[in-house]
């Protein structure tokens, strides 16, 4: 079965997801090049669809491989469409900021831009910015693959940090228009 997937993924360029035994991220994701029934060469992409280089891994070493997931969809798209996610877009326009979340209540029904924050426990969320009040702030919450997951509510004292247009935002906020779109 392994063979057959891995012949489908050479012959049509179709992404596949190598899981790995023993790695932390455990996953690569790519297109074969060359296999065996001992190993296979596969053209890596980044979770930001880019060319990542030529990987060889051991069969042996393959715990399972994935086909036709949202997440190998997303990277497809992210690979086809490299500029919509490499540019950076936003840019600061007040350049006086009165306090620490001025600029993060300015993306109030902000749908264009995905904002990254960091809670005081390192907890790490990615949402558009639904409303904000003295000491709460919501977000509708997207997942990696750029779903809603559903709304959440926070502390502004529990805010650590916060991004604005990083590169994972973009990811998942091209991700979430090609939902929307049915791309």
């Amino acid at each position: 079965m392994f063979l057959d997937t891995l012949e489908k993924s050479k012959s049509e360029k179709k992404l596949v997801g190598l899981n790995c035994y023993g790695v932390d991220e455990g996953f690569y994701c790519g297109y074969v090049l060359q296999y065996s029934e001992g190993f296979v060469i596969i053209q890596h992409f980044t979770k930001f669809g880019i060319y990542d280089g030529i990987l060889t891994l051991s069969l042996d070493d393959i715990k399972f491989i994935e086909s036709d997931t949202v997440y190998l969809k997303g990277i497809e798209l992210l690979m086809n469409n490299p500029n919509l996610v490499l540019k950076q877009t936003y840019q600061l326009k007040d350049k006086n900021d009165e306090s620490f979340t001025h600029l993060f209540e300015s993306f109030i029904g902000n749908k264009d831009y995905l904002i990254k924050f960091e809670l005081a426990d390192e907890d790490v969320y990615f949402g558009l910015v639904e409303w904000c009040e003295e000491d709460y702030f919501s977000i509708i919450n997207i997942d990696m693959d750029g779903s809603v997951i559903g709304k959440a509510t926070f502390k502004f004292e529990d805010l650590k940090m916060y991004w604005v247009d990083d590169l994972e935002c973009r990811k998942r906020k091209v991700l979430y228009d090609a939902q929307k779109t049915g791309r």
